[in-house]
């Protein structure tokens, strides 16, 4: 598949952002403590920077990225990779920033910059694919897709990574807004181009199935105080899979008709 780079880049790219925003907002509260919110932001930097190194397979010619410089604010595309770049930056500095304690003013500054520049970022990656040129992708659940991997991932690495209230309830209603959209979603798929889209239902259904294991892990982490790390690990697992295949079968809808 062409573009498996770019389901890996997207997706770990919007888990990122769910897991900086919602472990800043935990720490706030004070559902976590400083150690958990460094620990979550080093996950973040660190599904952020794989999945970047994985999506620029995708550039046949990485030198002539550059060329997207020209393109910011006229170009979707150009829009989406220039804020990824400055995420990434904003990331980078905040987990570094985190290691200087007697840098703890640019640290919180830091932090909330790579949560602005994560959710423009996050807005950027619906804007190049909500396309009319292609049926399957022209409608508002693309947008709603990408802003739930946000939520359901985000919410199941907070989960994971300490922030039990917040994650469940980020990752429960993440989970119930994606079951409840996803019929609609594959009736106007299945009108839009029925050939295509015969052959995503079962990575549709195995989607669900992954988003239904990981809400039941949930409720068994968040009803008990001393949740194993295996089952932590399993559930924020389980549910980036699911994204993960997800986005395969939103891909996969890519037509252009003649």
């Amino acid at each position: 598949m062409h573009e498996l780079p770019l389901v890996f880049f997207t997706v770990f790219g919007q888990a990122a952002v769910g897991i900086f925003l919602l472990s800043l907002l935990a720490f706030t509260t004070k559902q976590i403590s400083d150690v958990q919110l460094k620990t979550a932001n080093i996950v973040a930097a660190v599904l952020l920077l794989v999945g970047s190194a994985i999506g620029g397979l995708h550039m046949g010619q990485p030198l002539r990225a550059f060329n997207l410089l020209f393109g910011l604010g006229r170009s979707p595309m150009s829009n989406e990779i220039i804020l990824s770049g400055v995420f990434m930056a904003c990331a980078v500095a905040t987990v570094v920033l985190s290691f200087m304690p007697e840098k703890a003013s640019l640290y919180k500054l830091a932090n909330k910059a790579t949560v602005l520049t994560g959710l423009l970022f996050a807005w950027s990656i619906p804007q190049v694919y909500q396309l009319a040129t292609v049926a399957s992708w022209d409608t508002a659940h693309t947008s709603l897709q990408m802003w739930l991997t946000v939520l359901v991932a985000g919410g199941a690495f907070a989960l994971m990574l300490g922030a039990h209230k917040l994650g469940f309830a980020t990752l429960a209603v993440g989970a119930l807004v994606s079951l409840a959209a996803k019929p609609d979603y594959i009736g106007f798929v299945t009108q839009a181009a029925p050939d295509l889209a015969v052959n995503q239902y079962s990575l549709w259904g195995a989607q669900a199935v992954a988003l239904l294991v990981a809400v039941l892990i949930g409720c068994g982490i968040f009803s008990q105080k001393g949740a194993a790390k295996p089952l932590l690990i399993a559930g924020a697992g389980v549910m980036l899979v699911g994204e993960l295949i997800g986005r395969v079968a939103f891909y996969n809808l890519w037509a252009i008709p003649m």
